[in-house]
């Protein structure tokens, strides 16, 4: 018998304490969390490996805890950022918190346990490039690793930078809740523990684009740890929700047709997360495969409908235009003509998508505890899938590891609220990372077929725009991104004749919504194309193009707006990397330039208007609530900053 290992289950020894682990995991970190209740090492991508978010100290040695057998630590020593020696730990917080090396912080826990084994091993001699090789075993979404390295540095040699205090508006100060971001101590969702705590799994369809003939949940239910198996048919409300159109199904019922391979046919509740994943492969589902419609502009020209309810493979058309544009282009000294295409991107968020739904039977009231990016908006779905009153449900947003617009829609809130509702307990869902690419919206791909004009000195003239976007089956945030996409048609310039059309097909391929940007950036990279195209035909450099079509204050922007005072940053970003530009020229190096503009708020022209409440309480806190979407970006510290620099209240005594 291998050492540690026992009938009864794993011995071993975690942060000083020995332990047992009785349950069946198929790792480390499951035991760890599942278990133990060790929620430092986070899970980002269990069980490949690629993450390193969850790295913890195996007899000393730093390893990857989701790709680490529990026989393998039988009988040693595991030690997590809870284990810790606290000056060691209180190093790592103020560090990460000084050199501002965290957003989300979903990744940082396990970046700290690396640094501090690099550290005990080679002190202070332990340098950047040597640190930096090491953080190929962990991936960082938001910040980038410069602050990092900064933060580890700053440890190893001991120089024990201060976290900057929270000030007011425009002044310096450190993350809000850094230190406890770093440290793997502000839980996420999936962190929070409550008595009773039921697992929800989901089953997945097999096929894109299907008809579902039946659904036999009977072996399932037969699994061991098995509570609930749920379908369409045990919905209470409307099955269908979404953020503009109601067309998202929240399960496809039988006699329904699947839409894209992140359709959701059952619900699997255990009492433990294994039990409910091992048990949705027991749910057995006859389907009637039909071919999937994947290509956008053959979506569009047929006459069969690709996703089930809708009417049309067109989801939107955005147009505008203004001035003779085809006149303007026969008069051009120059025209260019290209067709350009941008991919599907993933968002690549740490943290898999979280869900705890919590009943109170006595009111008949039920508070989800949700990572999303939008709480009114999945508190009103929540309440139509239940068939429930608005006034039933409170969501409450935990701030998320990272989001980046691929939170803005529901995933798993639903079904999580659906499973407690039914049961009246708690049941938390957390997808995998693989449910989790698989069901999330995605960044538009777009075709864009741009023609443009200039004079001989490279002025703009005309601009013809007809493009395409894959918004895959579901509306999401789509005919909005293509709207967006138009509106930013020709970049941040001047185009006095212009002609844009921007149609968004459905189709049976991943749904495609928001993302950072949100249709500017593949509009702005075909104008910047176009842009040193033109440059070249008129014989000038790249910067020389932009700077004489840059706009300006009292231009008339792409769609009509009269551009303010709020565009001169346009310019002035220009002129700052004229110098670099034009001594890179002269040194011989191959160089490009770009310019980019995102006017977005409430949409295009709009000033973004919103509000908080602030409660000054009887113990001398001062709360500060909103709606906002904390996801790393800094808008609790931002809210913080806000009420400090209006009140003057001691920042020692905010929570936001």
């Amino acid at each position: 018998m291998t050492l540690g290992v026992t009938g009864q289950g794993v011995d071993f020894v975690v942060n000083g304490t020995p332990v047992t682990v009785r349950g069946a995991h198929p790792h480390l970190l499951s035991a760890l969390r599942e278990e133990l209740n060790i929620t430092s090492p986070k899970d980002g991508c269990s069980p490949s490996g690629q993450c390193g978010c969850c790295t913890v100290l195996v007899n000393g040695k730093a390893v990857v805890s989701c790709q680490t057998d529990l026989g393998k630590v039988a009988g040693g020593t595991v030690t997590t950022l809870e284990g810790f020696n606290p000056e060691v730990r209180d190093r790592f917080a103020q560090a990460f918190a000084a050199c501002g090396g965290l957003q989300c912080g979903f990744c940082i826990p396990g970046i700290v346990v690396r640094a501090h084994s690099q550290i005990e091993k080679k002190g202070s001699s332990l340098t950047r490039s040597d640190m930096a090789r090491h953080l190929g075993a962990h991936l960082c979404r938001c910040t980038g690793y410069t602050k990092i390295l900064d933060a580890i540095e700053a440890v190893a040699v001991q120089s024990s930078p201060q976290p900057l205090p929270l000030g007011e508006i425009g002044t310096r100060s450190a993350k809000y809740e850094a230190a406890e971001l770093a440290l793997g101590d502000r839980g996420y969702v999936d962190d929070i523990r409550l008595p009773g705590l039921l697992h929800a799994a989901l089953v997945f369809t097999d096929h894109a684009r299907a008809d579902i003939l039946k659904i036999d949940t009977e072996k399932a239910m037969q699994q061991a740890g098995v509570v609930a198996v749920y379908t369409a048919q045990d919905i209470p409300g409307d099955s269908m929700v979404g953020i503009i159109y109601k067309d998202w199904p929240v399960m496809i019922p039988v006699g329904g047709r699947t839409s894209y391979a992140g359709d959701v046919l059952a619900v699997v509740v255990a009492e433990t997360r294994e039990a409910a994943r091992a048990a949705t492969s027991q749910v057995i589902v006859d389907y009637a495969p039909l071919t999937p419609i994947t290509d956008p502009k053959t979506a569009i020209s047929s006459t069969d409908i690709a996703v089930w309810k809708t009417d049309s493979n067109v989801l939107s058309t955005s147009s505008y235009s203004r001035g003779d544009v085809d006149q303007a282009l026969a008069g051009c000294a120059h025209v260019v003509h290209e067709t350009f295409a941008t991919q599907r991107i993933e968002h690549a968020f740490l943290e898999p998508e979280s869900s705890l739904a919590v009943v109170d039977p006595e009111h008949g009231s039920i508070h989800v505890y949700s990572g999303g990016q939008g709480i009114w908006d999945d508190r009103n779905d929540i309440a139509r899938v239940l068939g429930i009153g608005n006034d039933k449900v409170t969501v409450e947003l935990i701030t998320n590891g990272g989001a980046f617009g691929g939170k803005e829609d529901m995933s798993n809130q639903a079904h999580a609220a659906l499973a407690a509702w039914l049961l009246k307990k708690p049941v938390k869902c957390t997808l995998s990372r693989e449910e989790s690419f698989r069901m999330h919206a995605k960044r538009h791909p777009i075709t864009m077929d741009y023609t443009a004009g200039c004079d001989d000195e490279g002025r703009l003239v005309a601009l013809k725009v007809r493009a395409l976007g894959d918004s895959g089956a579901y509306a999401s945030v789509g005919m909005k991104v293509l709207e967006r996409m138009a509106g930013h048609a020709s970049g941040p310039y001047h185009v006095p004749n212009i002609d844009v059309q921007a149609i968004a097909a459905r189709t049976n391929n991943p749904i495609c919504g928001a993302f950072r940007g949100f249709g500017a950036n593949q509009a702005q990279f075909a104008m910047e194309g176009v842009l040193d195209r033109l440059a070249e035909k008129c014989g000038i450099d790249g910067w020389t193009i932009r700077s004489r079509n840059v706009i300006k204050p009292g231009m008339v922007w792409g769609p009509g707006q009269i551009m303010d005072d709020g565009c001169l940053g346009a310019e002035v970003c220009l002129e700052s990397v004229k110098d670099e530009y034009y001594e890179a020229k002269q040194a011989g190096k191959a160089v490009g330039v770009g310019l980019g503009l995102k006017n977005s708020g409430l949409g295009n022209g709009f000033k973004e208007i919103t509000r908080a409440v602030v409660r000054l309480r009887s113990d001398g806190v001062t709360e500060v609530r909103h709606g906002w979407t904390e996801m790393g970006q800094g808008i609790n510290t931002v809210a913080a900053q806000v009420v400090v620099s209006e009140l003057g209240v001691d920042p020692n005594s905010l929570v936001v």
